[in-house]
């Protein structure tokens, strides 16, 4: 569903405006200096609007019709609030003008219109048949007015543009999704000069609305670990706001719900380790003994990395302490009595897998492949930098153990 200005022919929807104005001489007395949208669903015109601008930053609801079949389904105050997000940076107030009918005013004051002021007599003066609404004869034509001065402002329309990127790249985002939800953002906004420069841990944006009300802003955004869950709740929400579904002020709600998304429990992240590290060593060519022991080491692991992240520890300190943790449990497989023979390298190699930053290694590849060198290499080093702590921790522990086990054979 999306509203389309006709700039041609506008003739061939008289028939449609018709349905409002039953007067064709007088469609055609402003349909030549108004603006027409119309409301496309699936291919067929739903919905249109003429509407005419005026002296000082004023402009006139002229006309609106839904199709009978589609009534009822919010199309009409869906044109009017993007009509009014249009024209926001362009006027200071809308007009409407309608028939004396109450089912009409109520549905405009629920879109924001106030009373403005009555055309006494207008629909007999001006239309040589009567115009009936409901069962009664109208006479005078009611006005309503809206202030559009607070309606949108690019700082707003921005706000909103830079904290979605920024909850994005917060959870593991690719850098081309951020970037390309900004500008969608900002264009379902009328903002249409929209400049950004997205890193890994930063994203700046400047943009201009065409009447010379500029903003910039810059939004670090520390790295972190990744929730696929608020990401693609990030991008449902940006869907339905390119599609009109969502006004400013609801978007911004539904940002802070999703920003507050918790993790899963923690219960439910220790089983999910384990059985990782289980599955992987499997895969990778463990035995099923090795396959178990590695689900336990996985569960045991991410204990300790929920409470390093619990403190506020360093990512060094908690993959470097992880390796230790990994490689010790598993030199303490090796000499239980545990019926059937186990590998080291099978436990390990299953074990680590927790603490791999898969999705952090993979958007590096995917942002360098998109030629944005920058972020991806600075994704990539954090990557690396990981594999390098998990790989010390691993050393430092069978180096120990190397060590020890030498000096007991003497």
């Amino acid at each position: 569903m999306k509203i389309q200005q006709i700039r041609r022919d506008k003739e061939e929807y008289i028939d449609m405006l018709l349905m409002a104005d039953p007067q064709k001489d007088m469609i055609e007395t402003y349909l030549d200096q108004s603006e027409v949208f119309v409301l496309v669903n699936g291919g067929d015109v739903c919905g249109i609007c003429a509407i005419e601008p005026m002296k000082n930053r004023k402009c006139e609801l002229r006309n609106i019709v839904i199709r009978e079949e589609d009534r009822g389904k919010g199309y009409a105050r869906y044109m009017i609030r993007y009509l009014c997000e249009y024209y926001g940076n362009q006027c200071d107030t809308m007009y409407a003008g309608m028939c004396n009918c109450r089912k009409t005013i109520e549905f405009f004051e629920k879109c924001g219109f106030t009373n403005s002021h009555i055309a006494a007599n207008f629909y007999l003066e001006h239309y040589r048949e009567p115009v009936w609404q409901d069962g009664v004869r109208m006479t005078d034509k009611v006005y309503m007015k809206k202030q559009l001065d607070s309606e949108i402002s690019v700082k707003k329309v921005v706000d909103l543009a830079l904290e979605a990127g920024r909850i994005l790249l917060k959870n593991g985002a690719e850098i081309f999704r951020v970037d390309e939800t900004i500008v969608r953002i900002c264009n379902r906004f009328h903002v249409k000069y929209v400049d950004t420069f997205i890193l890994s841990h930063a994203i700046f944006v400047s943009a201009e609305n065409g009447m010379e009300e500029a903003y910039t802003k810059v939004k670090q955004v520390p790295l972190s670990s990744s929730h696929l869950g608020i990401v693609a709740e990030v991008n449902e929400l940006s869907r339905e706001i390119v599609e009109g579904l969502v006004s400013i002020e609801e978007a911004e709600e539904r940002l802070r719900r999703i920003d507050r998304i918790p993790d899963k429990k923690g219960y439910f992240q220790v089983f999910a380790a384990g059985l990782g590290s289980g599955s992987f060593g499997y895969l990778l060519g463990a035995s099923a003994l090795e396959s178990l022991i590695a689900f336990l080491i996985g569960c045991l692991l991410y204990v300790w990395v929920l409470t390093a992240k619990k403190h506020g520890m360093s990512k060094m300190i908690v993959n470097i302490v992880g390796g230790v943790i990994i490689t010790a449990l598993a030199l303490l497989a090796c000499h239980l009595p545990i019926p059937g023979h186990v590998k080291l390298d099978g436990m390990i190699i299953g074990s680590i897998m927790p603490l791999v930053p898969g999705l952090a290694f993979v958007n590096a590849i995917r942002d360098i492949a998109d030629s944005d060198f920058l972020s991806g290499t600075v994704r990539m080093i954090d990557a690396l930098l990981v594999f390098v702590y998990i790989a010390v921790g691993v050393g430092i522990t069978l180096s120990i153990y190397n060590n020890m086990g030498g000096r007991l054979m003497l």
